[in-house]
């Protein structure tokens, strides 16, 4: 952690070269003596005749009201950057104002040592690690500060960011200079800074505390991985060293591997995200112009999309990623009695939605559909149960809705929990997924869609037998659908095979796309994220695990069957008139003159 204690710059191991006692007073009086041309015959406190720069070893008195404020500064990393930090600015050096998610980079680089942040362009990052650096040298002892870049000009601007900072501190606040070189200062507080180009061999022979690299994916991958390799082992031996990455993507490199690590906990690096639309102005008219600026989808991606592989090959449009990941919510695990009393450890695997009203689950008027994948729980693929809620769609999307043709098509799927685990065997899942469909929720209330293709005949055995002493589960509750396209009958669960997988995927698209299927939880939305066509055709997660992404391409399949035209039917009794007539009016639209459509609702379902 870094001190909170601040000692006075004059307080150091060298001895002080002036030993006139200065204080802001003292300062102020001087400059304004020079400012009427009046020559003092006192030693100058400036760092080679700068006035923006402090000499090195001045002994100088501090007010109480200084000593507190430089305190602060040292515990608040904010309140030092909002109350000192000056940038340069379209309309000159001015005091910053930050956005929200520039307190929040700036706080999460002072809590974790290592951190990688994958930010769009212009969104202040080099702002913000500058502040940082600054901030780092200011309140610390004996610390050397290395910053590295894809090219020196890169690092140049970062430290020049630094020294605007410094150089307008007021005198009190700021550090002793021995050495203020364009890459190479040093502080009378025993810190440096010092800049370089990056080479596989930089820093080695250096002894670094605070480690910055920017644009890290943008480093030429001859030397990437080298010198990563070269630096990092001893940074991470060290207790109190840090490393701060930051960069937009470049595809799939060492700063990929380093963030997807981060994510998934298998690295000790903290992740941040900055998206474009975070930054105030930034909206879709704004989107519209940059795309039109550069060309393309995948040129707006490239540079403000976050996404390491290319538009085309990802399922969902940029637009509708863009849009999840805006209204992304941190699911909760809150402990269940009916887990609690069975035994069977379910927190780290189960959460729900934080609006969701756990006390009300079971009314008879609400619905819903698990989603259910299933793997062997040995460490490999996971086991998902994706459960959602049916409910009616806001009236400002139902423009969005693809040809629709009967009023069930102005309903969606609203995620509203997620069960994720690869270390639950099929027995225990399946006693996981009785106890939310039977125990918890209504199960009268409650369609079951089950993946069948490797383990769905075992699960579902073992869905009838877990309880066997108490069995309330109902077959009924798991949809049947038909096996192959020329099938006649009906069966339980789904099977994806190399015909259907493609549709699924479209229509898992389209629906998505048009708002009917609504997903919200963010470990699925980072799935969906990476999510599209493999070189060889198929459709699967081009990063990692697609367990949760498949559970939603397999419940698609749900809305075109007649246990979800019931659900509707159910729910329309709760709709009020008017809501109901606005349906029927936006449905028949385009229906005869005497107000019935020319088909049958069902029989699109058989």
């Amino acid at each position: 952690m870094l001190t909170n204690k601040w000692i006075p710059s004059s307080v150091t191991k060298e001895v002080a070269v002036d030993k006139f006692i200065w204080s802001t007073e003292k300062i102020n009086e001087m400059n304004t003596a020079l400012d009427e041309g009046i020559n003092l015959k006192m030693p100058s406190p400036y760092y080679d005749g700068n006035s923006n720069l402090r000499k090195g070893n001045l002994i100088f008195e501090y007010t109480q009201h200084e000593l507190s404020d430089i305190k602060r500064c040292a515990r608040d990393i904010s309140y030092f950057a909002e109350n000192y930090c000056s940038v340069m600015t379209d309309d000159g050096i001015q005091t910053i104002k930050l956005r929200d998610y520039q307190k929040k980079m700036l706080e999460e680089f002072v809590e974790n040592r290592f951190c990688v942040t994958m930010a769009s362009r212009q969104v202040g990052k080099t702002i913000c690690a500058s502040i940082f650096i600054a901030w780092y040298v200011l309140f610390n002892f004996d610390k050397n500060v290395m910053i590295l870049a894809n090219k020196g000009a890169t690092t140049k601007e970062i430290i020049d960011k630094s020294k605007v900072i410094i150089e307008n501190l007021p005198f009190f606040m700021k550090p002793g200079i021995f050495k203020y070189d364009v890459m190479n200062l040093r502080f009378d507080n025993g810190c440096r800074m010092v800049g370089q180009s990056t080479t596989a061999k930089s820093g080695i022979s250096f002894t670094i505390h605070l480690l910055f690299l920017d644009e890290f994916a943008h480093i030429h991958h001859s030397i990437l991985n080298t010198f990563y390799e070269n630096v990092f082992p001893t940074l991470s031996s060290s207790k109190v060293s840090r490393v701060i990455i930051t960069s937009t993507v470049n595809g799939y490199n060492k700063f990929y591997e380093i963030y997807s690590g981060a994510e998934s906990g298998t690295n000790e690096f903290h992740p941040i995200r900055v998206d474009w639309w975070q930054v105030p102005g930034r909206d879709e008219a704004w989107k519209e112009r940059e795309l039109n600026n550069l060309g393309s989808e995948e040129a707006f991606n490239r540079q403000y999309g976050n996404q390491f592989m290319a538009t085309s090959s990802i399922l969902l449009e940029g637009a509708t990623l863009d849009r999840l990941i805006r209204n992304k919510k941190d699911f909760i695990y809150e402990p269940l009695d009916v887990f609690e009393e069975s035994s069977i450890t379910v927190k780290d695997h189960l959460s729900f939605h934080p609006d969701l009203d756990l006390e009300s689950i079971r009314d008879s008027n609400k619905f819903y559909v698990f989603s259910i994948d299933i793997a062997e729980g040995n460490g490999g693929d996971y086991s998902v149960i994706n459960m959602f809620q049916i409910i009616p769609m806001e009236k400002k999307y139902w423009k969005y809705v693809t040809e629709p043709g009967a009023i069930q098509d102005l309903f969606k799927l609203e995620q509203i929990g997620l069960f994720r685990s690869n270390e639950h065997i099929i027995e225990d899942f399946a006693k996981i997924a009785y106890l939310l469909s039977v125990d918890l929720f209504n199960s009268e209330n409650v369609k079951l869609v089950i993946e069948y293709n490797t383990y769905g005949s075992a699960f579902i055995n073992k869905m009838r037998t877990v309880f066997p002493k108490r069995n309330e589960f109902d077959d009924e509750a798991i949809v049947r659908f038909k096996h192959r396209h020329d099938a006649r009958t009906f069966n339980y669960g789904i099977k994806v095979k190399k015909d259907n997988k493609p549709i699924l995927c479209q229509s898992f698209k389209r629906l998505t796309e048009d708002f009917r299927i609504n997903i919200n939880e963010e470990e699925t939305i980072k799935e969906i994220s990476t999510f599209g066509k493999m070189p060889n055709g198929s459709y699967g997660g081009q990063m990692g695990n697609d367990d949760i992404a498949m559970s939603i391409v397999n419940c698609t399949e749900f809305l075109n069957t007649v246990d979800y035209a019931d659900f509707v039917e159910e729910l329309l009794d709760t709709v009020n008139e008017e809501e109901y007539q606005s349906m029927e009016q936006f449905i028949f639209k385009d229906s005869d003159d005497d107000g019935t459509l020319n088909f049958d609702i069902y029989d699109l379902l058989s």
